[in-house]
């Protein structure tokens, strides 16, 4: 155990040194190993690449005549697949390699100054083209580009060094080390404030690469036949057998070094558990920490082990593992051909003389089970020089073989990786693709370069290049980004097909990527493969870096396939807080109006991306007939936010369809105009959209209006629809040339119903008695005017439906009651009550009619007396509700409650007739000196400018206010209404 622990019999001094460097040592060893684990994600990521499409949903529906129309509103779903980022260097690791090759140098420096003349000499000349060859005079210290800096900092480490050597041998180790750290830390802090170029530190990373390099392949060769030696110091303290048992091991041992040196070589393809060979020059240089002084024996008389050996091989090592760890760290896959050929290379080079050594030396020793260990290197035969020059030719014999200019060109090609890593985080493209573009002729079909720049030419859509970078990223080391990416070009090229085929030989090589299989399912699902979508997106959400992904992809494909499913359900097996899949979940459900149970609050992010955005839209339109008012505030406000200017038009048009289900269309209207002034490219959807509002309020005019506006821009059904608003409009002749233009439609429904209507609008009134009672029942609405009652009783007396009978009765009474002829309106009404409707929608409308006509004549007794017979509102009557209430309220003297109401009731809605003019009455009666009323009248009937009621108040209070011309100009209008 002493042997093994050595350095506890160490000063106290050396001991804490040797501390220090070991620490320095296994560090390196340590970031070696998570460069190694974390491979190709250092300088590579996942983007996750996010398409949206338009799924149209319906938010609500009513029946306007014979019609059923739905009012569309635009949902969203996000497909997502993954794409290679960029190539983001690693300054982590360039700077932890950076900060060990500096320290261990310093160290190697201190050591330098305690050997003995020629050694001395040889080593400073050694350190002196180290300092040459970090190149400082790149760095433009003080506007220095020449070698005055290299030369300031030769003297700064020579002369003391020099002093420490010939005059001042007694100084301490640690002394000569903490002023050499000390001279270190200020050309640091030269270099980092003085330096004119832009990330000097960076340059001595870059500059730094072959010294490192040089290094890392002495201190390889130097470690070679450890693990052998360590097999000999275990079997040569046994007490038998020691030369079969190492005789054994070491065939096992070899055969393996071999095999895997052949591999490497290219040479074999087995399907083999071949040799780490990382792990293998980790077990070595451990093992070399003994090994080394076990060795004292040759290089005694330049150097002893205790201390200076050991730290010397310490420093070496950490070198050797911190080079290896920044080539691992930024994935310079050429750079470390060359480290992972000379490891095996050197192993099986070395490791074959140096047996040869052992038998040459020791065969009668093994035989007779002495412990060789003792006198290992104290050959009596072959001499230790002779082992460690045969072995070089060896290994150079290897080296050849594989072709040695190779192996210079991959150097070349590390170099020019990294350089280009360099001027890519100074944002110099030119001088990053250049360097990439050496490095791939240098390095043949290394990853790091060929990758790069597919990245860097995809961009630029020179997609036959990028296709061609990839081909040879993925030669010899394939990662899963280069796979995705070579096959995300096809799909960018839209030749989908292709990108199946990529995808499908990608997932072969890499079985266990996650963003391929997710990539592959949306592939399929573009293809509309559904089942092989389904797979391999069920096969993605295995994977935790694509089951998110996965399950969006799977809830947009539903959507867009219009695959109806249980959402809810599904959703809650998903057991997700993913945005996307959450939006997407929400569109599948709106489109089949199923109910879901949503776990993400869509307000909680304020500053959105395209998930949250997505989200947030999903679920107003999904619940947009029951948001309340404080979160459509919370939204709005969100949706105004400059930050969210690329999402504020579409959410800002969804909330317009819930402020619009909370009444307050007034709001809704404004919302929708101000879409059309910002977003001109969408004036044919938002024109549509208010037309179809504006028809559901019963202003057909309006709503001509804003069809003949969407059809301008050719937007979807606008021509079917304006010929139903002109026909509510009883404009016929300009409705027959509507419909007859609709007739020519290539949607056959649309020409049946063109066909109906054209036919109901010219049929001589003797022949509609001929009719059906659907067509007698639209004769009724669109021919019948207010004067022709004695026609509409004999039409009506002939239906046998007692539904289009009473229907037909209450379009009438209606229009007679908004030209404010009570009587007519109110006897036909009545005649309603003695039939047998089985249409339940209908019954309501008859009985929310009959409140509507008890409000507008204040017979609040009569009002409150219906109401109370289990009367029902829904979210759709709010504001009639808010009404009855107002005037019940008012009739009770509570004038307060009533007021806040009838602000409510008279900005809401410009359509509703009945609450403007109690609000606008209200006001005028009790604040006759205020301008509320007129206010009210005045704006309602910007927007709704049809309204019979509304002109003759807005008149008669502008007369009263004084403002004659408005008067006279609205008295003018009304004039209009003939009956």
């Amino acid at each position: 155990m002493q042997s093994l622990f050595f350095w506890k019999n160490w000063l106290k001094d050396y001991r804490w040194t040797g501390y220090a460097a070991a620490t320095l040592f296994f560090f390196a060893l340590l970031f070696l190993w998570f460069s190694y684990f974390q491979g190709v994600d250092g300088v590579i990521h996942w983007d996750t690449i996010q398409e949206q499409k338009t799924i149209e949903t319906t938010v609500h529906s009513f029946r306007l005549g014979p019609f059923h129309l739905n009012i569309p509103a635009e949902s969203y779903a996000i497909t997502e697949y993954f794409n290679g980022s960029p190539v983001v260097p690693n300054t982590t690791a360039s700077y932890i390699f950076l900060f060990v090759l500096v320290a261990s140098a310093v160290v190697l420096l201190t050591v330098i100054t305690t050997l003995e003349k020629f050694w001395y000499l040889a080593s400073m000349a050694l350190f002196i083209l180290f300092i040459v060859g970090m190149r400082l005079e790149v760095l433009g210290i003080a506007g220095q580009f020449n070698r005055i800096p290299v030369v300031a900092a030769l003297v700064l480490y020579v002369v003391p060094a020099f002093y420490f050597n010939r005059f001042r041998t007694s100084t301490s180790f640690v002394t000569r080390l903490v002023v050499f750290i000390a001279i270190t830390v200020v050309l640091a802090l030269v270099v980092t404030f003085l330096s004119e170029v832009a990330l000097p530190m960076y340059h001595l990373t870059l500059t730094g690469y072959t010294p490192g390099l040089i290094l890392s392949v002495i201190f390889i060769m130097m470690i070679a036949h450890e693990v052998l030696a360590a097999f000999i110091r275990v079997i040569s303290q046994g007490s038998s057998r020691s030369l079969r048992h190492l005789s054994i091991i070491s065939v096992i041992y070899m055969v393996n070094i071999i095999i895997t040196a052949l591999h490497e070589m290219g040479a074999i393809h087995w399907n083999f558990i071949y040799i780490n060979i990382y792990l293998l020059l980790t077990l070595s240089a451990v093992l070399g920490i003994w090994g080394y002084r076990d060795r004292e024996a040759i290089y005694g008389n330049i150097l002893s082990f205790y201390p200076f050996g050991a730290y010397l091989y310490l420093a070496l090592g950490a070198i050797c593992f911190a080079t290896t760890g920044q080539l691992l760290g930024n994935a310079n896959d050429p750079a470390l051909k060359i480290i992972r050929d000379v490891t095996i290379f050197s192993h099986a080079g070395f490791g074959i003389i140096f047996l040869t050594y052992i038998f040459s030396n020791f065969v009668v020793m093994l035989a007779q089970n002495m412990p060789i260990y003792k006198v290992l290197y104290k050959p009596n035969r072959m001499p230790y020089f002779t082992y460690r020059f045969a072995g070089l030719i060896a290994v150079l014999a290897f080296l050849f073989v594989s072709d040695w200019k190779e192996y210079v060109y991959n150097g070349m090609a590390g170099f020019y990786n990294s350089a280009g890593d360099l001027y890519s985080l100074q944002g110099n493209e030119v001088y990053t693709e250049s360097f990439y573009d050496q490095g791939r002729s240098n390095g043949f079909s290394n990853h790091r370069s060929n990758y790069a720049l597919g990245v860097i030419r995809g961009s630029r859509f020179n997609f036959e290049a990028a296709h061609d970078a990839y081909h040879s990223a993925n030669f010899r080391h394939p990662s899963e980004y280069s796979l995705a990416n070579d096959a995300n070009l096809f799909v960018w090229e839209n030749d989908i097909f292709h990108a199946i085929d990529a995808y499908k030989k990608a997932h072969e090589i890499m079985p266990e990527s996650g963003a391929l299989v997710n990539n592959l399912g949306l592939a399929y699902a573009k293809v509309h493969n559904l089942d092989s979508a389904l797979v391999y997106l069920g096969a993605a959400r295995d994977h935790a870096a694509s089951k998110d992904a996965a399950e969006a992809n799977f809830f947009a494909m539903a959507a867009s396939e219009l695959i109806p499913l249980q959402t809810d359900s599904i959703l809650g097996v998903f057991n997700t807080t993913s945005h996307a899949t959450v939006a997407n979940a929400l569109a599948l459900s709106t489109l089949y109006s199923q109910p879901v149970n949503v776990k993400v609050d869509p307000l909680a992010v304020p500053k959105l991306n395209l998930q949250t955005a997505t989200l947030l839209n999903n679920y107003i339109i999904k619940n947009a007939k029951t948001l309340d008012t404080t979160f459509t505030s919370r939204a709005y406000a969100i949706a105004s936010d400059s930050l969210n200017s690329d999402f504020s038009i579409a959410l800002k048009v969804a909330l317009a369809n819930a402020f619009y289900h909370q009444g307050n269309v007034a709001r809704a209207l404004s919302i929708m105009a101000e879409q059309i002034y910002v977003g001109q490219a969408y004036q044919g959807k938002y024109n549509y959209i208010m037309g179809l509002w504006a028809l559901e309020q019963g202003n057909p005019e309006r709503a001509s209006e804003y069809f003949t506006f969407a059809d301008t821009y050719d937007y979807k059904d606008a021509k079917f629809y304006n010929a139903i608003a002109l026909t509510e409009a009883a404009r016929i002749p300009e409705a027959f040339i509507a419909w007859d233009t609709v007739a020519r439609s290539e949607d056959e429904s649309e020409r049946q119903i063109a066909s109906t209507l054209k036919k109901i609008l010219i049929i001589p009134a003797a022949e509609a008695m001929n009719l059906s009672d659907g067509e007698k029942y639209q004769f009724c609405r669109y021919r019948i005017g207010l004067g022709d009652s004695v026609l509409f009783n004999r039409i009506v007396n002939t239906f046998s439906n007692a539904n289009y009978k009473a229907q037909a009765m209450l379009d009438l009474s209606r229009r007679y009651y908004d030209l404010e002829l009570y009587e007519p309106a109110i006897r036909l009404f009545n005649r309603i009550a003695g039939l047998e409707l089985t249409d339940k929608a209908l019954y309501e409308d008859v009985r929310h009619t009959e409140l509507r006509m008890l409000a507008s004549r204040k017979e609040i007794r009569s009002l409150a007396t219906q109401i109370n017979k289990n009367i029902t509102f829904d979210a759709s009557r709010t504001l009639e509700k808010m009404l009855y209430t107002a005037l019940i309220n008012e009739s009770s003297g509570d004038t307060v409650s009533a007021k806040k109401l009838y602000h409510v009731i008279g900005t809401y809605n410009p359509y509703f007739e009945e609450g403007i003019l109690a609000a606008s009455a209200f006001f005028i009666a009790h604040e006759p000196r205020g301008m509320k009323g007129y206010t009210i009248l005045s704006e309602a009937i910007q927007v709704n400018s049809n309204s019979y009621r509304l002109l003759k108040a807005y008149a008669a209070e502008a007369a009263r206010l004084g403002f004659d011309d408005y008067a006279a100009s609205a008295l003018e209008r009304l004039k209009r209404f003939r009956i």
